[in-house]
């Protein structure tokens, strides 16, 4: 009952949720988790970008656990971002105490790669993990009442530096949303 109280300790992702919207509810952490992988996986196969694909699901599988702690710390609240790095490590050091021992080392390892984007895969990770929210909600206006295009500049484009397909897909959706009036 041990191992089975530290797997579902994982599963409390399930009950995180997000700004962007899923229909007539908002969306949680492990649904974001999900889209973010099969989007990941549409852009390995159509863009042919040569990473590692299985650490790539990997990295998104985990980085976002802290958040069974922290909550998602959404982009427009500017106060609580200040801390958010703080908040996520300490998080993620509660939680690598909390999983099952196995996947501790692996926990932490994949953790960490993701928020220092040390090797190309957690790069890829990251740019995926941040277009992934406004694919998500790009047919949702009111997800983008709080947006404006300097904040998708300043808060996701740096992530998008080193995949240019990405980085015009998003350039498209803010073209998308200045035509349609979201901001």
């Amino acid at each position: 009952m041990e191992i089975i109280k530290r797997l579902n300790k994982m599963y409390e992702l399930k009950s995180v949720y997000r700004f962007t919207s899923v229909g007539d509810r908002k969306e949680s952490t492990a649904e974001h988790s999900w889209s973010s992988i099969m989007l990941a996986d549409y852009f390995m196969t159509t863009l042919g970008i040569k990473v590692d694909r299985v650490k790539v699901y990997e990295l998104i599988m985990y980085h976002d656990l802290a958040e069974i702690e922290t909550w998602d710390i959404w982009a427009n609240d500017f106060e609580w971002r200040k801390n958010k790095k703080e908040l996520e490590l300490k998080a993620m050091k509660k939680l690598s105490d909390e999983i099952p021992v196995v996947l501790k080392d692996k926990y932490i390892e994949l953790y960490n790669e993701f928020e220092e984007k040390a090797t190309l895969e957690a790069k890829f990770a990251n740019a995926v993990e941040k277009i992934d929210a406004e694919i998500q909600c790009i047919f949702v206006k009111k997800d983008w009442e709080w947006w404006d295009e300097e904040m998708v500049e300043n808060i996701k484009w740096i992530h998008y530096k080193e995949f240019p397909e990405i980085y015009d897909l998003c350039k498209k959706m803010i073209n998308y949303c200045k035509e349609n009036k979201y901001f």
